[in-house]
Order: structure tokens, then C-alpha cells, then sequence
């Protein structure tokens, strides 16, 4: 093949740069021409990616006193709304919290007379102002004890409801219940009816509505071509998902040699946190499609071969990503004209390279 190369090439003009072909040799060494294909997405590759959910989505219920599970009302992976009661609890400092906000309202209610009685005697000067002034004082005061036992029922769990009944009625309520503080899913339930929990122990865990995160350990050549907030497109058991790269891991893996990527999704799925599976990323980004075939290796670079004023120019091109058929390459106005999509090989041997074993 290489003497037949020699022979022809005595008998064609051409030169570092140009190659010039009759129709008839082009015809006898089967070249074809054809433009690249322009596309916006480029295929990155396939990995393994799992479901994650975003830490600001996860709503830990508990407690801020040691308390006694008296009623469960729910389960794992049920759906609540916002303000649903999940259980009731008792416990001695909720009791107590209760006795202390009962006395201050009645040192309150003590005081309120005191004082209205002794504004009228200071308005009709039978006693000291003096005497008012200290009367309103400790009213004021007996108002901030109530303001601070009304904080740490509601810290507590107790609802307005719950507390204005407290007040009103001077009685006390054996249990509190809990509730809700978001809508979402139950992830976990961590008590049972009867046992004891301690202060700020997880009583429940819930995720609030919202979108997961894919994530995968990716291969330092595929992890570079990525940016933070660059749009790309997974494909995730069956679901085409239009994501933003979220976050690239500072580090690189010493052990495999990758770096952590963490995509959001931009519209909601039906994924389910824990899966993996194999995922194939594209980035959306403009590029030229062109056959495997038509790209050939010059030296360290990349070069096709177009068509011009009836001469074939060699340009280096730059792959961006590749199928089993195709390249993408980057986008370049050159290439919006005929390339030889066949012989590519034959054309490089006419430069003076030999072809690659």
C-alpha cells in the first residue's frame, strides 16, 4: 500500500498544506465528503451515580426535656403535614414548667388588682405616689416572668391553644404533644410508646419537599471538563434529568484517582434516595459530530481533512467526547464545509507521514 502511495503521489501536485485530487482519484481512492453534524449536547460518559438528599432538607424532631412516650401516631415513610401531631410525650419537667407558669400567673393576676387598687388611692392622693410607682414595678416585672414561662411552654411543645388554656384555667395538662414543625415524608421514627427519651435525642427524622442530589466519584479526564453551575443532562435508570453541577470535590481520591461531583436536579423526579446505578452524563455544549473514521493522528495532534477550492486542507481539530461511531468535536467555523469522512488515512500519507501502525 505504501510503494502504491509513493507512485501516486509523483503524479499529483501536492504540497505540506494542500492536496489536490482529479474527480476520478478521489472516485478510485473512495473519498467522500460531508459536513459536520452540529450538535448541542456532548456525550461526557457513563458512571456510577447515587440518589443523595441535601442536607437542608432533613428536619430532626426532638425534645428539650427528658420525657415519656405516651401515643405514637405515625410511622416510617409516611407523609405529614405541617402542625400534625406525631405523638404525645409527658415528663416531670414538663409538669413542673407548668406548675412554675400556673404560680406566676397568679402572682400576675395578685398584682394587677394590687396595683389597679392603688392607682385609684394615688388619684385621690390617700397614699404616697411612691407606692404606685413600686406596684407598677412588680407588675412589670410579674409580666416578664409570665412572657418567660409562656417561651418555655411553647419550647416545649405546647401549642397557643395549649398555653392560653394553661392560664386561663390555672390547671394542668398531663401530656404535650408533638408535632410537625414541616411537611414532608417520615424517615425515621426512633421511640416507641411507653420508653423514655432524653433531651435533644432524634425522635423523628423528616424530609421536607424538595429535590435530591446525584453524586459520583468521577475520573480526573471526565471531572475537568466540568464546571460549578455548568448545566448538564443525566440519564438515570430510564429518567432524562436536566441538572447544574452543584459542587467539584477540592481533592483528588489518592486511592482511584477521582474527584467527587455533586449535581442538583433543576425539576423534580421520581428517584429515591439510596439508589445507584449507572448514569450517563452530557454536557450541554455546542460541538460538531463527525464519523470516527474521518479524524486521524498527526504527530500529537487530531486533523480531518476539508475540501476547499477543490483541494484538501488538513486543520487540527480538538475531541471533546466520542461514541462508538462518532467524535464531538470542538466547534469550529471551518468545519461547516465538505470533509473526507473516508481514506482519511490515504490523504494523511499524502502529507508525507506514514499511517499509524
Amino acid at each position: 500500500m505504501k510503494k502504491t502511495i509513493l507512485l501516486l503521489s509523483a503524479v499529483l501536485l501536492v504540497s505540506a498544506a494542500e492536496i489536490k485530487l482529479t474527480p476520478q482519484q478521489e472516485k478510485n481512492w473512495q473519498i467522500q465528503t460531508a459536513p459536520a453534524k452540529s450538535t448541542d449536547h456532548i456525550p461526557l460518559g457513563d458512571f456510577m451515580m447515587e440518589v443523595t438528599i441535601p442536607p437542608q432538607l432533613l428536619q430532626t424532631v426532638s425534645l428539650p426535656f427528658e420525657a415519656q412516650v405516651i401515643q405514637l401516631h405515625t410511622a416510617s415513610y409516611s407523609d405529614v403535614k405541617k402542625g400534625e401531631i406525631l405523638a404525645y410525650v409527658t415528663g416531670t419537667e414538663w409538669i413542673e414548667a407548668q406548675k412554675e407558669a400556673i404560680s406566676d400567673a397568679i402572682e400576675l393576676i395578685h398584682h394587677e388588682h394590687v396595683a389597679e387598687r392603688k392607682a385609684k388611692l394615688c388619684k385621690e392622693e390617700i397614699i404616697a405616689q411612691k407606692e404606685c410607682i413600686a406596684a407598677n414595678a412588680e407588675l412589670k416585672t410579674d409580666k416578664i416572668k409570665v412572657a418567660a414561662s409562656k417561651a418555655l411552654l411553647r419550647a416545649y411543645g405546647a401549642t397557643d391553644t395549649m398555653i392560653n388554656k394553661i392560664f386561663t384555667s390555672l390547671d394542668i395538662v398531663q401530656s404535650v404533644p408533638v408535632s410537625s414543625p414541616v411537611a414532608g415524608t417520615i424517615l425515621q421514627v426512633n421511640i416507641k410508646p411507653g420508653e423514655s427519651i432524653a433531651p435533644a435525642s432524634a425522635m423523628f427524622i423528616i424530609k421536607k419537599s424538595g429535590d435530591y442530589w446525584l453524586e459520583s466519584d468521577m475520573p480526573l479526564n471526565a471531572a475537568a471538563q466540568l464546571r460549578p453551575n455548568q448545566k448538564v443532562m443525566i440519564t438515570m435508570s430510564g429518567q432524562q434529568l436536566a441538572c447544574r453541577v452543584l459542587q467539584l470535590s477540592p481533592v483528588i481520591n489518592p486511592v482511584n484517582q477521582t474527584r467527587h461531583v455533586r449535581f442538583s436536579q433543576e425539576k423534580s423526579s421520581d428517584l429515591v434516595a439510596g439508589m445507584r446505578n449507572s448514569a450517563t452524563v452530557t454536557l450541554s455544549k455546542k460541538a460538531l459530530l463527525i464519523p470516527k473514521k474521518a479524524v486521524v493522528k498527526h504527530g500529537n495532534d487530531h486533523i480531518v481533512f476539508i475540501k476547499q477550492y477543490g483541494a484538501f486542507h488538513d486543520v487540527t481539530v480538538t475531541i471533546l467526547g466520542e461514541t462508538a461511531q462518532s467524535y464531538y468535536l470542538r466547534f469550529d467555523e471551518q468545519l461547516n464545509q465538505a470533509i473526507a469522512i473516508t481514506s482519511a488515512a490515504v490523504l494523511k500519507g499524502m502529507l508525507g507521514e506514514e499511517e499509524d501502525e
